[in-house]
């Protein structure tokens, strides 16, 4: 029984070693994409073109995680059956994906505050704001969509479609592994 605990503590630190180095890379590249963007939306050039070079690097960020869910973690999965496992892999990839987004529309709105109608004042400092854009972000990744923040504008709207379709893509692989996880009495 104490070689198995042995057994289980050595597979899960594994797990977690590889999960670290494969999230890793991915959530560099879309923090360093965010961040970029976040303070190119302060510069006072063409709005248009900062507007598609927000949505052509979020597509581009889309890109990687969906690179990172489905070839990456699909094999560390595959290796990995254990719920714990499983779970600690969505929390990581909601997380990556609501607050790479939540930067997208907080460039977009810094852009231009006609990106984004809302049912309260977005006029606020960066923090109000953000958090604000958190939980847009959240409120469209898990599809409930009160209303009280709405995209406007082309921009706006593919952000949030491109959201919409990793949730919907993180939600598939769940499923589709669902018959792979084993829980541990």
């Amino acid at each position: 029984m104490a070689q198995e605990n042995k057994i289980e503590k050595s597979e899960s630190t594994t797990f977690y070693k590889q999960l670290f180095k494969k999230v890793l890379f991915t959530a560099s590249i879309v923090i360093a994409l965010s961040l970029s963007y976040t303070l190119l939306a302060d510069l006072d050039s063409d709005s248009y073109l900062l507007e598609l070079l927000i949505v052509g690097m979020a597509l581009i960020k889309t890109i990687f995680i969906v690179r990172l869910t489905f070839i990456q973690l699909g094999k560390i999965i595959g290796e990995s059956h254990q719920l714990t496992h499983v779970l600690t892999l969505f929390a990581v990839l909601i997380i990556l994906i609501v607050l790479s987004f939540s930067a997208d529309y907080q460039a977009l709105y810094t852009l231009s505050s006609e990106n984004f109608k809302s049912t309260i004042s977005l006029d606020s400092s960066f923090i109000p704001q953000f958090f604000e854009f958190i939980y847009f972000s959240l409120i469209t990744f898990s599809s409930v969509g009160f209303g009280d923040v709405v995209p406007l504008t082309i921009s706006g709207k593919l952000l949030v479609m491109m959201e919409v379709f990793l949730s919907f893509l993180v939600l598939v692989f769940g499923i589709a592994n669902i018959n792979r996880i084993h829980v541990n009495k």
